[in-house]
């Protein structure tokens, strides 16, 4: 289908390279090319959703649901790096190694021994050493750790096509350069030639192209989740559906902690609204819009890489 977007590009080089100073688009009037350029930019945009509207993987069968799924791997299918630091933040304050005071989380004076933590368990808590807003759970220096501990699992979800791949992501920005080539491209040549022959009424043509190349951006945004996933993920939802009523008629004093961590980690910590651990929903409700904000206002900086045309603004933290 990309090949669409290279017949629109070769049309458009050979009207121009036949006479770059006198050509039809050269020639054309500003309201008409206007209704030109924005009729180019319509049948690119909708080339390259096209293009990247096919997923091989979502016709392939679902992996078996297992009996007892790791809370960590769902969480990180899910969300990524920040619902598995929610998950572990949670379970070490249901265990007693942290405790939430007002809005700050902070190590337990009284908490049991360390040394039965794993790794990525005791990295978390060493965050909590002096206390921390709630919203410290995402930053930077924690991310990259929780990262480090969940190569394993975005490793296994990959290959079993629940995360887009690298392959998909590499198609999308392929795709991206060609359908931005022809909008830059096409804009940019009239607006050469309108300034060459003393028209400055060109804020509209610029306007166009700046719109369209951020509605580009979008149209070939990768989610973090293939559509294998996020049918794989509404699956063990379903499945599971019976854990909402277990979350809510948990007690302090119960023994098994996947009674929370397991549905947490297949629903998230909204489904703590209605439940003895509401000050923990509330808490990590209030640290995650903190976070999202923070992230709002940086991510010029951080949506390069994975963002853009492979969901990497995705979420700018997937929490």
């Amino acid at each position: 289908m990309d090949k669409l977007l290279l017949g629109i590009l070769a049309m458009l080089v050979i009207v121009v390279i036949s006479n770059p100073i006198a050509n039809p688009i050269a020639n054309m009037h500003g309201p008409l090319f206007l209704l030109f350029y924005a009729f180019v930019i319509g049948v690119t945009l909708l080339v390259c959703r096209l293009s990247l509207q096919r997923d091989r993987e979502a016709n392939l069968p679902l992996p078996l649901i297992p009996t007892n799924p790791d809370p960590l791997e769902i969480a990180y299918l899910r969300g990524g790096e920040n619902e598995v630091t929610r998950l572990v933040v949670l379970d070490l304050i249901q265990r007693g190694y942290l405790e939430i005071d007002k809005q700050n989380i902070k190590q337990s004076i009284n908490r049991p021994n360390v040394n039965i933590l794993t790794s990525l368990e005791d990295d978390v808590l060493n965050q909590f050493s002096s206390p921390r807003k709630a919203n410290h759970i995402f930053k930077l220096s924690l991310s990259r750790k929780v990262k480090q501990h969940c190569a394993f699992y975005e490793q296994r979800l990959k290959n079993q096509q629940l995360l887009s791949s690298e392959t998909a992501s590499s198609v999308a920005r392929r795709i991206a350069w060609k359908g931005g080539l022809i909008i830059l491209g096409l804009g940019s040549y009239k607006l050469i030639i309108a300034l060459a022959n003393g028209h400055s009424n060109v804020m509209f043509l610029i306007i166009m192209g700046i719109i369209s190349i951020i509605i580009l951006t979008s149209v070939c945004n990768i989610p973090r989740l293939s559509d294998r996933g996020k049918a794989y993920l509404k699956a063990l939802q379903q499945t599971f559906a019976q854990l909402k009523n277990q979350v809510s008629n948990h007690t302090d004093n119960s023994g098994d902690l996947n009674n929370i961590l397991l549905p947490v980690a297949i629903f998230g910590v909204s489904i703590l609204a209605a439940s003895p651990f509401a000050e923990f929903e509330k808490l990590f409700h209030i640290s995650a819009a903190t976070a999202n904000a923070d992230v709002s206002g940086g991510c010029g900086s951080s949506c390069g890489g994975g963002g853009g045309c492979g969901g990497g603004c995705g979420g700018c933290g997937g929490g």
